[in-house]
């Protein structure tokens, strides 16, 4: 038995599905098991009962976004039930090279804190792990998508910021991989990253030849990006990083990894791959 937590989430639904259609048999973690839509083979449980949760579970996905108070609860309830193995969706902010800024990171802050946590609990109990390290999601530009679908324009700051950006079936892929022990041994994987770097105003690009749609971006100064992330719900301390960060990858091509290939043999998917299958959500 394996469990996802954050089974509803852009990685998560992905990894159960994935998971499933291999024969595996599920349990997804999530605030709303009566709305989950999971498929066949993946029973929803609620987050509010873990011990339930984890009974005759053996491997556990730990998504962070779902315990962002904490993993201790979690863990301990692990280990008092036997998992054997537990893979952690961290971060490759963790990597200062890959995420070098000059303010405080409260986003790597986190992710370390939980891969530490789980390397202890692990020792502790004898339990495998495997930590996670994406880079930059393809799902991020989501975010744009009720502006797009609104005027077809998007309204940001530094359209020429760099990333390579990752299609989240690629990190199920690999997640699938090391929650069925296909990974050897513990550890981080390498940074995960998409096969190529691209500016925004290239991802706004490829989002048009996929929706058909004429899409144009409006450069905004950072001050008033940062009102709008803010306005839209995002801390004030994470907006900071993750403007400074795209500030920094103006004209400064990505680091793309061969990570994806090197674990799953094969090439990580394209943004416009992803576009193309997100194509509905910027119509």
């Amino acid at each position: 038995m394996i469990l996802v937590t954050g089974a509803t989430g852009n990685v998560g639904r992905p990894l159960v599905e994935r998971l499933t259609a291999e024969g595996h048999t599920v349990r997804g973690l999530t605030r709303s098991p009566s709305r989950a839509r999971l498929p066949d083979g993946a029973v929803p449980v609620a987050a509010d009962d873990l011990g339930a949760a984890l009974e005759g579970v053996s491997a556990l996905f730990l998504n962070p976004a779902a315990f962002w108070r904490g993993t201790g609860e979690l863990l301990r309830l692990a280990a008092e039930r036997g998992v054997r193995r537990v893979v952690t969706l961290s971060s490759s902010s963790v990597v200062p090279s890959a995420m070098p800024l000059e303010v405080d990171n409260p986003i790597a802050e986190h992710h370390r804190t939980m891969e530490a946590e789980v390397g202890e609990a692990a020792a502790a109990a004898g339990m495998a792990w495997t930590h996670l390290r994406p880079g930059m999601f393809a799902t991020n530009t989501l975010a744009w998508a009720e502006s797009l679908r609104r005027d077809g324009v998007l309204r940001a700051a530094y359209a020429g910021a760099h990333a390579a950006p990752i299609h989240e079936d690629d990190i199920a892929a690999v997640a699938a991989l090391a929650l069925t022990g296909a990974l050897k041994g513990d550890g981080p994987t390498p940074v995960l990253t998409g096969p190529e770097s691209l500016t925004q105003e290239d991802q706004l690009r490829l989002l048009a030849e996929a929706t058909g749609r004429s899409l144009r971006f409006e450069e905004i100064p950072h001050e008033e990006a940062r009102a709008d992330m803010v306005a839209a719900g995002t801390p004030g301390e994470f907006a900071d990083v993750l403007l400074q960060f795209a500030a920094h990858s103006v004209g400064a091509p990505a680091a793309v990894s061969p990570g994806v290939e090197q674990l799953t043999g094969s090439p990580g998917r394209s943004f416009a791959q992803w576009a193309h299958d997100h194509a509905e959500d910027f119509r």
